[in-house]
Parts: structure tokens; sequence; C-alpha cells
């Protein structure tokens, strides 16, 4: 499985293998170059002492000494590092003449001139340097301090996005921050037009709340108005017929402007330990059904406490029950709650597509035209239990069609 990595760790690794092949390919050119300059320096000592022994055969050491300093050698004064170049350095060539014997050695990468005469004793060290491997050194360090300071630059450049992240987030948990402090290149131009479209967004968002508040305040004009009318009727049971209609439009109004808020951000659930009999007390005012105990078999095992919304989770028991005698094939369901969840039963004809389908908004049963409503009722119970990190399951079994909320520890 391919893991995906972050911006930065990417950056890192790009740093770190660029930076690593640059060191091995200048010490693999440094290594080159070393041995090429000793090589070539070796071949110069050599034909250095052929003629040398030549021209000073029957001359004093001193004289050849004199000419090496002349020549750009230095001599070595230190005694004990004389001795120990003689003795550990590697001897790569020797020449014998009548009052002197030359040599060239090598030791720790560098070539010394050993002159051993009669009268004359000395070692001398070739003071010029190879131009071409101090230029290799200087052109490593040079592109190692630039590499570091793009390393560094790069991730100055992307430090905003961590800015704008957070304030991403924040947008997500309802906040208003400030897109400032953007410098004008990419991650500034990205920041400016997340900014734009979260303005238009807010903007529907408002609309959208006028929109409704002036729909439900327009409904509950004529519905109280309604409310006045029927106290006026004679008749009894037409009156409280009205009255109950009246009410029902009532209640779903207020029902609709609380998940509206609820989902438009400016509601903030208030959670409490509530008992399951308590939830469903308020679920059934909530569904006004005077055959409510006939059409739904309820069975609490046990009577479980709940860290719920009240005011929100009865509507959501409302809708789950709601659901289950819509679609019930006898215009009946089952209520069992435990200790940890609780479960719908309604039977009926198994679904035609998966529950996925039927948890969006806006969904019904396309070869179910007698069932009323606006498909809301599965997409706002899944959305709810969400906020409140419970877990809403689904399953079909022996013809009944079966809701389960989670509630209980997801660890255990």
């Amino acid at each position: 499985m391919i893991k995906n990595y972050s911006i930065y760790t990417k950056l890192i690794i790009l740093f770190v293998v660029t930076f690593f092949l640059v060191c091995v390919l200048f010490i693999v050119l440094l290594k080159i170059e070393g041995s090429a300059y000793n090589k070539e320096e070796s071949l110069k000592q050599e034909n250095l002492i052929k003629n040398l022994l030549i021209s000073y055969e029957n001359t004093s050491g001193a004289k050849i000494g004199s000419y090496l300093e002349n020549s750009g050698f230095n001599a070595i004064q230190n005694p004990h590092l004389v001795k120990t170049i003689r003795n550990n350095g590697q001897l790569l060539f020797k020449a014998d003449g009548e009052l002197c014997t030359l040599s060239s050695l090598k030791y720790h990468s560098n070539l010394y001139f050993d002159i051993q005469c009669k009268n004359f004793d000395g070692l001398y060290e070739d003071n010029t340097s190879d131009r071409v491997y101090n230029l290799l050194l200087i052109g490593f360090f040079s592109f190692s301090l630039l590499v570091v300071f793009m390393y560094f630059s790069v991730l100055k450049s992307l430090e905003p996005l961590k800015k704008l992240r957070r304030q991403v987030a924040e947008v997500a948990n309802g906040e208003q921050p400030d897109f400032l402090d953007y410098q004008e290149d990419e991650v500034g131009k990205i920041a400016f037009e997340f900014q734009k479209a979260f303005k238009k967004n807010q903007e529907l968002i408002q609309s959208r709340q006028l929109f409704l508040r002036t729909i439900m305040h327009e409904l509950k004009t004529p519905i109280g108005k309604g409310r006045i009318i029927s106290e006026m009727i004679k008749e009894d049971r037409q009156k409280e017929r009205l009255i109950a209609i009246f009410l029902r439009m009532d209640s779903l109004i207020n029902e609709f402007a609380k998940i509206e808020n609820l989902f438009s951000k400016n509601y903030n659930l208030h959670f409490k330990p509530s008992r399951f009999s308590a939830i469903l007390k308020e679920a059934k005012e909530h569904l006004m059904r005077d055959d409510f105990n006939k059409v739904v078999k309820v069975d609490i095992r046990y009577d479980a406490l709940i860290n719920v919304d009240m005011e929100i989770f009865s509507v959501i028991l409302k809708n789950l029950i709601d659901n289950a005698l819509k679609y019930s094939s006898n215009g009946t369901c089952e209520l069992f709650c435990c200790k940890e969840c609780f479960t719908i039963k309604n039977p009926g004809k198994p679904l035609a597509e998966p529950i996925e389908h039927y948890l969006e908004a806006f969904t019904r049963e396309k070869h179910n035209h007698q069932v009323k409503g606006m498909g809301l009722g599965l997409y706002i119970v899944s959305e709810v239990c969400k906020l409140h990190n419970f877990d809403l399951i689904y399953f079909y079994d022996d013809g009944k069609h079966c809701f389960k909320i989670f509630f209980g520890d997801k660890e255990k």
C-alpha cells in the first residue's frame, strides 16, 4: 500500500537525497583528481631526481637543497616529523648517486622529496597546490550552502500553508478568520481565492436563512389565524381536529427551524445525560399520534443513560419511528433499547438501493408514491448521529428493516 506523504516529508526526502548524491559525486571527483594529481607529481619528482643526479652528480647536497627551495619546495624543520615521514612514508622512487641518495616519499596523501648525502640531510615538501582540487572543494562547499539555503527558503515559503490549514479548520468549526498577512505567491493566491469562496458561501447561507425565516414567518401567520378561528367553532369534534392540524403544522415548522439552525452552525448542541425513556416521551409528543402504543411495540430492556441534546435527539428518534411506520408493510414497528444501543424494526421489502443512497438528502423510494415527505428523515438522522459521535447501523434481517444507533463505548 502506497503511503501519502506530506509535502514537508517529500521536500525533506528530496533535499536529503540531493545533498547525499552531491556529496558522493564531489567525493568521487576529489578522489579522482587527488589520485591524478599525486600521480602527476610523483612522475615530476621522479624526473626531477634523475635530472638532479645528472646535473649535480659531483656536487654537495646543500646545493641540491638550495635548488629545491628556489624551485618551490619547503624544507621540513621538525626533526620528529622528518623521522616519522621517513619511517612511515611510502617509497615511490629512489635513486643513488656517488654522493647522495634521492627519493620520493608519500605520506598522508602528500609527496616529499628526501635528500640524504654524506655532508647534508634534508626533507622537502612541494608547496604548490592542486588548483583543480581546490576549485572542486570550493564548488562543493558553495553548492552545499546553496542547497541548504534553498531548503530553508522553500520551507519558509511553505510556512503559510500551516496557517492556511488552521484557518480552513476554523472555517469548518463555524469561525470566521481573517485571511491577512499573505504574500503575493502561490500560497497567498490560494488563500485569497479561498477567502472569496468563503465570503460567497457566507452570503449564500445568510440569504438562505433570510429566505427560510421569511417563509416560516409567513406560514406562522396563517397558522396563528387558523388557531384563533378554530377556537370559534362550536362543534367540539371539528374544533379538536382543526386545532390538532394547526398544532402539527406549527410543530413541523419549529422542528424544521431547529434542524436548519443545527446544520447552518447557528445552534450549539447542549449535551446532558438523559434516560432513553425521557427521550422517547419527547419523541412521542413530537410525533403526535394517538395510536402510538398500538402501532409501536416498545421494549425497553435497559433504560440507558445517553449523553445527548434532548431537544434535537428526540426529533431524531421521532424521525426514525415516523420513517419506520411510513415504510412498514403492516403499519407497525418495534423499538428495542439495550445498554449500548437502541434498534427500530419494521417489516417491508428489501431496499432497491444501498443504504448510503437513502442517507443522502431528498432521497425517497422511487416506486413507493404513497409515502409522503421530502426524503430528509434518514439524512437528518445520519448527520445528527455524526454530531453526537454515534454509529447509525442498518441491516435487513428476517424480512425486517433494522436501524440501530450505537451510543456505547466504541473501544470495547
